[in-house]
């Protein structure tokens, strides 16, 4: 019968490869993750100078010529340009303008007030 000490030691010669592996795909997958991003960040900054280029000569060279010239498809030149503009936010809404609409979103007025009997009351008219 093995020893406590030799069941530990088979174990950690069992795992030593597995442990290897897995030590080995974790900083393989970190490393091309961080090159990655590295990259991404760097393509997406080339595509922005693409597009201001293309946007400055736009008086000199039209998309379907300089297409022409150089082989991008008009599409492809079309989303440097589109990546080169500033992304707008979207607008909120005044807070005056909520404000008088109420938490519920109606329009100030808009409800019918019902009288105590249940009907529908009508415009006041002040009594003499």
């Amino acid at each position: 019968m093995a020893t406590t000490d030799e069941i530990r030691r088979r174990i950690e010669i069992a795992d030593a490869e597995r442990s290897s592996r897995r030590l080995g795909t974790a900083q393989l997958v970190g490393e091309l993750a961080h090159r990655r991003t590295a990259l991404s960040k760097e393509l997406h900054e080339i595509d922005i100078k693409l597009g201001n280029l293309i946007i400055d000569a736009e008086d000199v060279i039209s998309l379907p010529e300089l297409a022409l010239f150089t082989d991008v498809p008009v599409d492809e030149l079309t989303q440097w340009t589109v990546a080169s503009k500033p992304k707008r936010g979207r607008r909120k809404r005044s807070i005056e303008r909520t404000a008088k609409l109420g938490s519920s979103g109606e329009q100030p007025g808009s409800s019918v007030p019902e009288t105590s009997s249940g009907g529908v009351a009508g415009p006041r008219v002040a009594e003499r």
